[in-house]
């Protein structure tokens, strides 16, 4: 009987994780969801890709309970060769400033955000190409989207371009590196992002020099020699980087799930 009471006790301790929806801005094929499509499809929470790219009409705030936007090789004040990014600005702002739903964004949606909130994006003086080293800023608020993110793991970078400075006094910054002062920033309990690129899985950095802007910072930063080094730590690290996706995908979770 005690045995029955026990388990049934533990039953009732368990969390129901809540199903979310998730739009996906993607700005090229090629730059991905990497490891977190597994993740998304694994925890059956739903999602969907759009391209504003596309010029279509992008579909109803209402639809999505958070919005992911990704990587890719323009900068976030080429609106005259990339026209849409206009829309794409206001959908953004709106989401994050008005809405106030969840957000979280890599490298140019980093920038993106950072743009929406009021921060000046700039190219970067040094840029960071391949593994580096972040410091994870140990003073952050409880809402840290990189809580027990290993240090001694070199994460992936590829952006000439980088946010300068805040205005607001509800952004946190999360992370820094040498080169780049905000690495990852949280905005109140709903919006997160980082610069680097936490997705990165075996084809990513194949498929991001098949893009000829990316090849050419790649080539330009690295080397050949420079980029062989860099698909071999990939492979090395294989596990551990993705062990540091996901951390960053259940932190993210847990933070809008309390929110």
């Amino acid at each position: 009987y005690k045995r029955q009471k026990k388990s049934r006790g533990i039953k009732r301790l368990k969390k129901k994780v809540r199903k979310i929806k998730i739009l996906v801005i993607n700005h090229v094929p090629e730059v991905d969801l990497g490891s977190y499509e597994e993740f998304m499809t694994s925890d059956r929470h739903n999602f969907e890709r759009f391209y504003f790219a596309s010029l279509k009409n992008p579909p109803s705030v209402d639809e999505y309970d958070a919005l992911w936007v990704m990587g890719g090789p323009m900068n976030v004040w080429e609106e005259n060769r990339y026209p849409w990014l206009v829309k794409e600005k206001l959908f953004i702002k709106n989401w994050v400033l008005n809405l106030e739903k969840p957000f979280f964004g890599i490298c140019l949606g980093h920038q993106l955000l950072g743009e929406a909130l009021g921060a000046s994006v700039i190219r970067s003086q040094t840029p960071e190409i391949g593994f580096k080293k972040i410091s994870v800023n140990q003073k952050a608020p409880p809402n840290n989207l990189l809580r027990n993110f290993s240090e001694d793991m070199l994460v992936l970078q590829g952006h000439s371009a980088e946010i300068a400075n805040f205005s607001k006094n509800e952004v946190s910054v999360l992370a820094s590196s040498d080169n780049c002062s905000i690495q990852a920033l949280s905005y109140l309990n709903h919006a997160f992002s980082v610069q680097f690129h936490p997705e990165v899985v075996d084809e990513t950095i194949q498929n991001w020099i098949s893009i000829p802007k990316i090849k050419q910072d790649f080539y330009g930063g690295l080397g050949t020699e420079g980029i062989a080094e860099t698909l071999d730590y990939q492979q090395k690290n294989r596990r551990s980087l993705i062990k540091g996706a996901k951390l960053i995908y259940k932190n993210w979770l847990n933070l809008i799930e309390k929110n």
